[in-house]
């Protein structure tokens, strides 16, 4: 009974930096397999190797993008119910979309997911991913990283 600690719930600042953190290794993970793709496409030339070789860009992007955002809230100290609809609702969007193709994605990408939730959930905070400002940020992010994902696809390949 006396050496029993209280366990303490991290700082909001904390909990963001450990899913930055979380974020940037499902960004690793995607670019380790980014290039098992390409260097498989280039010897085998199959095309749907390079349609999944874009999906996965695309995810890298995404995630980049998310994890600059909760290093940024981070930094700042903030911890909004708005930031966090966003984040899982990119989340959710991605895990809809795009996990379905490749499981071991989606389980990293469910990964992220739950902790968004049960970041908001300890934090008091009631995520509204329906809200119209969110989808719309939302949107800008999907927007923004198909772009990066394309010209990075055009990195890769010049001659396509």
């Amino acid at each position: 009974m006396f050496f029993r600690s209280k366990r303490r719930t991290a700082s909001p600042r904390v909990q963001l930096l450990e899913l930055a953190v979380a974020t940037r290794y499902a960004v690793s993970r995607l670019s380790l397999l980014a290039s098992r793709l390409r260097s498989t496409y280039e010897r085998t030339k199959d095309e749907s190797l390079k349609a999944m070789l874009q999906k996965v860009l695309y995810m890298q992007a995404v995630l980049e993008i998310a994890s600059v955002r909760l290093e940024t809230l981070a930094d700042i100290g903030l911890l909004s119910s708005e930031d966090l609809s966003i984040l899982k609702r990119v989340v959710s969007d991605l895990k809809g979309a795009q996990g379905l193709v490749m499981p071991a994605v989606s389980s990293m990408l469910a990964d992220l997911d739950n902790m968004i939730s049960h970041m908001a959930s300890s934090a008091g905070i009631e995520l509204t991913p329906l809200n119209p400002v969110v989808e719309e940020h939302a949107k800008k992010i999907m927007e923004e990283a198909k772009l990066v994902a394309n010209e990075r696809l055009k990195e890769y390949f010049p001659s396509t």
